[in-house]
Formats: C-alpha cells, structure tokens, sequence
C-alpha cells in the first residue's frame, strides 16, 4: 500500500508537470487542461486499491491510515495546488500573491481532517472486526494533531494584528475661519464687525456743535 501511496504522490507531480509544459510550452491549452483533468483519477485508483485491500482480509495499517490522508488532502487541496502552480509558471516562476488568509487555510486543513475521519470511519464499518481495523482509529486520533498545531498560526496571526493596531488618534480639531468664525489675536474686531472706537470718547462724526447726537 504505501508504494501505491508514493505513486500516487509522484503520478500528481508528473501529470501537473506535464500539462503545464504543454500549456506553456507548446501552447496547448485544451490539451493541458485534459491532462490536469486526470490528477483526480489518481485519488480514485488508490481509494479503490484500499478498498479491494481491506475486503481482501487484510488487517489495517497506519499505510491505510496514511491513503485516506492523502485521498483527503487531494481533494481538498488539489485544485489549489494545481492553480498555484500555473500561477507560478504564468509569472516567470515568480512566487505568486497569497491570496487566502490563515483562517480560510487552517478550515481546509480542519476540512481535509475531517474527510480523512469520514473515509477511515467508512474502511471501519465496511470491514466491520475492529481488531482489523485498530489502526485505523489510531490514526485518526494522531492526526488530529495536526489541525490543532495548524491552529497556532491563525491563533498568531490575530494576536499579532490587534497588538499592531495603532490606538485611536484625538478627534480633529474643527476648521476654524481666521477672522470670520473667530476674532484675530488681540481682541479686534473681525472684518464684518464695526469699530466701536475707542472707549469714552465721542464720534466726531456725531457730534453737532460740540455735543453728541442723542
């Protein structure tokens, strides 16, 4: 089983490499896209290996353990890898942009957990003898590890942005009209405001034979 698993992991490589050298290379494009299309034919031939495996009689290993990881892993993961990959070779081999955060990887890791348990659980019902089917429950109990290590890095990640968040600056100050919403330094009078002149002294301009206009 676990030569079968290599193959698998190898025969994924081989055709990813091979539709996006026809792709990129011969400018293909329906034909790399019908090579692409077999990678999940790989998945198939290595579940339906386990199966024919497993009803055959023989006793479960961490090996069965291990292709339902990978069955798992493909199906969640494949599509991606294989579009990053074309991203890759678009771009010169120039690393491509992150586009998924933490969060959305670790829920596909969470994801492909929970397929891999969902096929194994199927492996353990369908041989129906738990004592050929030991490792298999094993397995998933040890694998379970791994979501909950991944689970750090979003963990981190979330941690690290709210102690990065600056604090919330003072309110601005409102514009202020120099002269019009406010008198100039000084206490004078704006430019819409009348001069009352000086304190005590009389406008000459009202005044009539030397007395003030009442």
């Amino acid at each position: 089983m676990l030569w079968l698993i290599i193959a698998a992991e190898a025969g994924f490589w081989i055709i990813l490499a091979a539709g996006l050298s026809v792709r990129y290379g011969l400018r293909l494009r329906r034909t790399s896209w019908a090579l692409l299309a077999l990678t999940p034919v790989l998945d198939v031939v290595l579940l339906v290996a386990a199966v024919i495996d497993m009803r055959s009689g023989a006793v479960a290993t961490w090996q069965h353990g291990l292709a339902g990881a990978y069955i798992a892993y493909s199906v969640v993961f494949g599509h991606r890898t294989v579009k990053w990959a074309d991203e890759w070779v678009a771009r010169g081999f120039k690393k491509p942009p992150k586009v998924l955060s933490e969060w959305a990887i670790w829920i596909r890791i969470a994801g492909a957990y929970t397929i891999m348990c969902v096929l194994l659980f199927g492996a353990i019902v369908m041989v129906g003898d738990a004592s050929r089917t030991s490792a298999l429950t094993g397995f998933m109990l040890n694998a379970a590890k791994v979501p909950l290590i991944a689970l750090i890095w979003p963990v981190a990640d979330s941690l690290g942005r709210q102690f990065r968040r600056k604090p919330d600056d003072d309110p601005p100050t409102p514009h202020v009209r120099p002269g019009v919403d406010t008198s100039p330094q000084g206490g004078g009078p704006g430019p819409h405001q009348p001069d009352p002149g000086p304190t005590g002294c009389p406008d000459p301009d009202r005044a009539v034979d030397g007395q003030r206009d009442r």
